[in-house]
């Protein structure tokens, strides 16, 4: 039986080793334990956001940088998700909307023009890398006229006699990217952030409101379009009121049986026990990780690699707390962060300076890669334990083959044994470094 070792840290990026078990009932000390047999939720898969500063970043490259571009996430990286923004958000050049005429509820004016110019050439290009990539959509606000303010920024809501005809340009939206388009989108989220106010593109829901429009409206437009086997995700946002939103949304009339789960952000901090809790309460429901980015008005000052362990310690909590997917903020982003029409600017893994013409790769992008290069959609998170220096999450994918992914969390070498069942493995991780085991032939 053979472990290949993926080991990053703040010297070198993912160098590969390799180890081999030996029999072994006696060892106790220094273990991580991973238990095979022992499964709980499916991994729906990994990937990041095409949005339009992406996609206009995207534009400005050379064609043999967009190639390595590509090839980083879809090919080596095996991104299998993608988000996508419905009309603009803060990462678009402008506020733009697919219908402007408040008569129009025919929808006979609604346009996809503005998503022809720079997401969906990028979103086809890396679907000739990876055919398989399926999406996520989420809209930040409806358009202007649609609101109680009158403006696609600043928050505002949904007034509810445009409930229906806001319905029905998501659904239509939905039709035309899978009929006209070949993208495949197979979840919703009813709102980004419906409990922000922002200086962009923004829109504010109960959680009543969100469930009222998601069962009476959203799905029905939905379903007429015979868009039956999209989901609709609540919530999509930060941790520390996911499970109040969720309890509340829940408790809505039918919203148990129409609402297939709940879809939350990272800058909030951790909260893994709200994830554990949902994920037992509700195990029906997916818990989908929808958006992370380092935020430059917070974390510029950080280091390259402390952004990475960051996206890691993240993730390994809320995939070993119940976590179905993960897609991250902008998959791309200029040498500033941006564009970002209201100077919200972040970091993205790979960035591009679009003067110099040259690829930037942070440290967030091999982070990222410790979890989507290995484990594969379908896979099943298994149970794993460890002892205090080291943070676990682990899976068993559907070829038999384990992954089990290692943050050493202090600033000295770690020494354990990884044992699964009578067979360890003595193996040594790297001051703050961070590992991806790949275990064949079990």
């Amino acid at each position: 039986m053979k472990i290949d070792i993926y080991s990053t840290d703040k010297n070198s990026k993912m160098k590969k080793s390799s180890a081999c078990f030996k029999y072994d009932n006696e060892t106790e000390s220094d273990l991580i334990k991973l238990y095979p047999d022992i499964c709980f939720q499916n991994i729906a898969g990994f990937g990041g956001a095409f949005t339009e500063s992406a996609g206009y970043v995207y534009s400005q490259m050379r064609d043999s940088d967009k190639e390595q571009f590509l090839k980083m996430y879809f090919s080596d990286n095996r991104y299998n998700l993608g988000r996508l923004h419905i009309q603009s958000c803060d990462f678009s050049l402008e506020n733009y909307c697919y219908l402007e005429d408040e008569n129009d509820i025919e929808l006979n004016s609604f346009s996809l023009e503005r998503d022809e110019k720079y997401i969906i050439p990028l979103v086809r290009d890396a679907l000739q890398i990876n055919p398989k990539l399926r999406f996520i959509a989420s809209p930040w606000s409806p358009p202007a006229f649609m609101k109680t303010n009158y403006d696609m920024n600043h928050g505002g809501k949904l007034k509810k006699e445009y409930y229906q005809m806001w319905a029905d340009m998501i659904a239509k939206y939905v039709c035309l990217y899978r009929n006209d388009y070949g993208i495949y989108i197979d979840r919703l989220t009813v709102q980004n952030e419906p409990n922000a106010v922002q200086t962009w593109d923004s829109c504010v829901f109960t959680a009543e409101e969100e469930a009222d429009f998601a069962c009476n409206y959203l799905r029905k437009s939905l379903d007429k379009l015979k868009l039956t086997n999209v989901k609709i995700l609540c919530y999509d946002h930060n941790k520390d009121k996911i499970i109040e939103r969720a309890e509340d949304i829940f408790a809505f009339e039918n919203a148990a049986d129409i609402i297939d789960g709940i879809a939350f952000h990272w800058y909030s901090g951790d909260h893994f026990e709200a994830l554990d809790y949902l994920s037992k309460a509700y195990p029906d429901k997916e818990l989908f990780f929808t958006e992370g980015c380092v935020e430059y008005s917070c974390y510029k000052d950080k280091s390259s690699y402390e952004n990475a362990q960051r996206y890691v310690h993240d993730l390994i909590g809320d995939f070993a707390n119940g976590t179905n997917a993960m897609t991250d903020w902008n998959l791309l982003l200029d040498e500033n962060g941006g564009p970002n029409h209201v100077g919200n600017f972040c970091e993205a893994p790979i960035m591009y300076d679009i003067a110099d013409k040259k690829l930037i790769i942070n440290d967030s992008y091999y982070a990222i890669a410790h979890f989507s290069r290995f484990v594969k959609r379908d896979a099943k998170r298994i149970l794993s334990s460890s002892f205090g220096a080291v943070e676990t999450a682990a899976f068993k994918n559907t070829d038999g083959s384990l992954v089990c992914v290692l943050m050493n969390k202090t600033d000295k070498a770690v020494d354990y044994v990884l044992r699964i069942g009578d067979l360890t493995a003595k193996l040594k991780i790297n001051p703050e470094g961070i590992q991806s085991l790949v275990i064949y032939n079990m």
